[in-house]
């Protein structure tokens, strides 16, 4: 194991569980918005920016520790939104739950009866917090949210926003509701161009639909809903469709099913080039116990995209139920590792390679997560290139504290060891 600590913060009041990273201090090197939420819903109440060592930046609304916790994804993300060259932060303000939907002891609060008002996409400047703008949504569009080029400005600067698990909106730039689908969006869409237009298309799982809103396909998956979804091109131009439910299934574009593995529940779903020996291949997360029989542990599998050949299976240590895997460029190499987190209390993250070895492992120290109502808390990862070297760090946060981990193994750049006056190499 070769890993180096870059930053390790803790103790304030601020950190949560829901981390973003972008440069938003202008210095070109990626910074952290902490993303504080009331439990059960995805009201925002504390924004903290801050530099990777921990210098605040600026702070919105007011910190609490008791709101670092996550329910869901939370609609927020950093983004150059007006093309001026430097990002902002953009996150949802809900409307008036005027007669809330409440479920269960811990009142979730995932959608109203009724509502009052609108929900406002509010845009802020990423250096100083102030608000910029704010774009009126309509009032349940309080879920996840990403960007996408719905009208062909030729870069991303439209909206994808949906509620909980219902329905979906794409809005226009100037803030225009531009179509409606009422469906089952599952937790997050994923889009590209697949049809070479200049326009995205948004797929959600069960089905794919057009940059005006038309619906290309749509299967009916009964009572379930998509936990992940995916959109990828082979090398011969042909793309592939990917989700997770209750096992993982890869589509064409037509939406024929080219292939399907009946798992408990696919959490996790992502592509990325991790061997050399095909173009690319598909790891999968299948939760482990209490979503499965009692004693069943996660599962993290490698297909390969284009035959579905299942290539490896690798079990996760027991408690591990909510494990999540994401591709990073931890070597910095032509090929990709898979991370795999939250792999139950007190193990660590675990980076595999396409050979489904464990490269390295990163501890999770207990004081980051603490404990909630007598449970342990849990972790989050995100990954950035914070060194600039080519190579991606791992970000974990929990609710008191944050961690950025590096590869500390020598990289090989021809510039550096093969140095002189005389460049030509």
């Amino acid at each position: 194991m070769s890993v180096h600590l870059v930053s390790a913060l803790d103790g304030g009041d601020f950190y949560s569980e829901t981390v973003r990273l972008g440069d938003l201090n202008g210095d070109g090197a990626p910074d952290l918005l902490f993303t504080q939420s009331l439990y059960g819903s995805r009201e925002i109440s504390c924004l903290t920016a801050a530099t990777i060592h921990g210098q605040v930046l600026w702070q919105v609304g007011q910190p609490s520790a008791d709101n670092g916790h996550i329910y869901s994804d939370l609609p927020v993300q950093l983004y150059d939104w007006d093309g001026d060259g430097v990002n902002e932060v953009l996150y949802v303000r809900q409307a008036t739950y005027a007669e809330p939907e409440v479920r269960g002891a811990q009142r979730i609060r995932e959608r109203a009866f009724r509502y009052e008002g609108r929900a406002t996409m509010v845009v802020l400047d990423g250096l100083t917090g102030r608000q910029k703008a704010a774009i009126p949504l309509p009032a349940p569009a309080d879920d996840s949210f990403l960007f996408a080029d719905l009208t062909g400005r030729g870069r991303r600067e439209d909206l994808v926003v949906k509620d909980r698990y219902w329905n979906m909106w794409g809005v226009s730039h100037a803030g225009e509701v531009l179509w409606h689908w009422a469906g089952s969006p599952g937790h997050y869409p994923a889009i590209a161009d697949v049809d070479g237009d200049g326009r995205d298309e948004v797929f959600v799982g069960y089905a794919l639909i057009d940059h005006d809103g038309r619906v290309l396909f749509q299967h009916d998956w009964g009572d379930n809903h998509q936990d992940a979804c995916y959109i990828a091109r082979l090398p011969d131009g042909e793309w592939r469709l990917l989700f997770g439910n209750g096992g993982v299934h890869c589509l064409a574009l037509d939406g024929e099913e080219l292939w399907h593995y009946p798992l408990h529940e696919a959490q996790h779903v992502v592509v990325g080039r991790y061997r050399a020996d095909s173009p690319l291949q598909v790891a999968v997360i299948d939760r482990g116990y209490p979503r499965t029989p009692e004693g069943k542990s996660a599962d993290l599998y490698l297909y390969d995209l284009a035959t579905g050949r299942e290539i490896w299976q690798r079990r996760q240590p027991q408690g591990g139920w909510i494990s999540a895997a994401l591709p990073i460029r931890w070597s910095g190499g032509d090929l990709q590792e898979i991370m795999v987190y939250e792999r139950g209390a007190g193990n660590p993250v675990a980076i595999y390679d396409g050979a489904g070895e464990i490269v390295d492992e990163l501890a999770v120290p207990p004081e980051v997560c603490g404990s909630y109502n007598g449970n342990p808390g849990i972790h989050l990862c995100s990954h950035a290139d914070v060194w600039g070297d080519s190579r991606e760090e791992v970000v974990l946060a929990g609710w008191r504290g944050l961690r950025i981990y590096a590869n500390a193994r020598p990289l090989a750049i021809p510039t550096l060891y093969n140095n002189t006056g005389y460049h030509g190499m």
